[in-house]
């Protein structure tokens, strides 16, 4: 709130716009249309300023009426563009590592050296996505505890799979 929007609700408040409705006002004692409306110009300035009124009494109904409270702390974005780029590129180096060795597989220059790792497309899509899924995770949890080494866990799964990715380029 500024100091205009300061000054007509304490105009509004003052000439019993607070305690009652349009509706409900002929019924109450209103001042004349040319009726002067006096408005204190320290308090107005004091509020424009943020500092407490010149005439302030603790305890009384006024007291801290000009004021609002401090706006917190803004946290940073959690899930960024930098945290995106990162994992984006270690889903796209794991469905490459995939690619490359199904290629390879399919030509039978190679074959799959990981003994868990399934030999089909599918098989190999899904847990390479569970592997991902689960890097992601691990690097928002430590990049919302505001760990610096979030960037870590999404790096590493990227430069595994770059080696899966060289693997298959060399045994083509």
């Amino acid at each position: 709130m500024n100091a205009a929007h300061r000054v007509v609700l304490g105009v509004a408040i003052a000439m019993g716009g607070y305690a009652c409705s349009a509706q409900e006002a002929s019924n109450r004692l209103q001042l004349p249309q040319n009726a002067p409306v006096k408005i204190d110009l320290a308090m107005a300035r004091d509020n424009a300023v943020g500092k407490a009124p010149s005439d302030f009494h603790p305890g009384t109904a006024s007291a801290g009426a000009g004021f609002a409270a401090p706006a917190p702390p803004v946290a940073p974005r959690t899930a960024d563009s930098k945290f995106f780029l990162l994992n984006g590129i270690q889903l796209g180096v794991a469905v490459f590592d995939v690619e490359m060795t199904q290629r390879c597989i399919a030509s039978h220059h190679c074959r799959e050296t990981n003994p868990v790792m399934p030999t089909s497309q599918a098989g190999q899509l899904s847990v390479n996505f569970a592997l991902v899924a689960c890097n992601s995770g691990i690097s928002y949890w430590l990049k919302k505890h505001e760990s610096r080494l979030w960037w870590l866990p999404p790096s590493a799964g990227a430069a595994i799979h770059s080696v899966g990715v060289a693997t298959g380029f060399e045994h083509q």
